[in-house]
């Protein structure tokens, strides 16, 4: 399985556990599935980054927003799409 590690550039600690670096794989249908059964886009983009980096949306949810969009990019190269059109 293809995992992206991602070196955060804002640092944070959730639930006493320190966040420096996510490691994401790569989306399989099944993903984008699961990801449409939230309505809006920004949920959707929280729980299928969760999911793919094996964390829960909690922890998505207290990125930066700087760090939010280098996840979103990565997700959007990963599926060929630009980050404007990641779910």
């Amino acid at each position: 399985m293809h995992k992206e590690t991602i070196e955060l550039q804002f640092p944070f600690t959730h639930q006493g556990i320190e966040y420096s670096e996510l490691s994401i794989r790569r989306p399989k249908m099944r993903d984008m599935k699961k990801a449409q059964q939230h309505k809006n886009d920004m949920t959707k983009s929280i729980h299928m980054m969760a999911d793919l980096a094996e964390v829960t949306p909690a922890v998505i949810e207290e990125l930066d927003t700087q760090d939010f969009k280098t996840v979103s990019d990565k997700l959007g190269e990963f599926m060929g799409v630009s980050a404007d059109q990641t779910p």
